[in-house]
């Protein structure tokens, strides 16, 4: 296990708009605002999306399975932003919901706001952490210290 210490630096409340992409959105607001960690809560509305609901079949170097949704959803979301090598990257998981259909799954293929999306962004202070590519599984994993 790694472990650091983080204190709470600024909290910035967005309203994203209908059509805006995520994770593309909530990324360039942080690079505006030189975002290098942070907390995302977020809640509203998405469509057109693709989540990642879980591992192939195999080693480390699994095949993601995805699941796609077109039509309005609500959505809850919680995530983490750490710079990587080419800026902030937000770790987003969300639940989307329609009727009694639910998909839960990390929302790194990307989604579109339907309607809104109000996102919390709780910026962290005092860590040294970011995002590196880990050669064994091919993701962009946090790294501290």
């Amino acid at each position: 296990m790694q472990i650091t210490e983080a204190k709470l630096k600024r909290i910035f409340v967005a309203r994203l708009e209908d059509g805006e992409r995520l994770p593309d959105a909530i990324e360039k607001l942080a690079g505006d605002k030189k975002i290098s960690s942070a907390l995302v809560l977020l809640l509203g509305g998405a469509k057109d999306g693709r989540l990642v609901v879980g591992p192939g079949q195999g080693g480390k170097k699994q095949k993601i399975l995805t699941e796609s949704f077109r039509q309005g959803h609500e959505i809850l979301g919680i995530g983490t932003i750490f710079v990587g090598n080419h800026g902030p990257e937000l770790h987003l998981h969300t639940a989307v919901g329609r009727g009694n259909k639910v998909l839960v799954g990390c929302g790194r293929t990307g989604l579109r706001v339907n309607f809104i999306i109000e996102a919390v962004i709780m910026e962290l202070a005092g860590l040294n952490a970011r995002r590196a590519l880990d050669p064994a599984t091919g993701f962009h994993l946090l790294k501290l210290g």
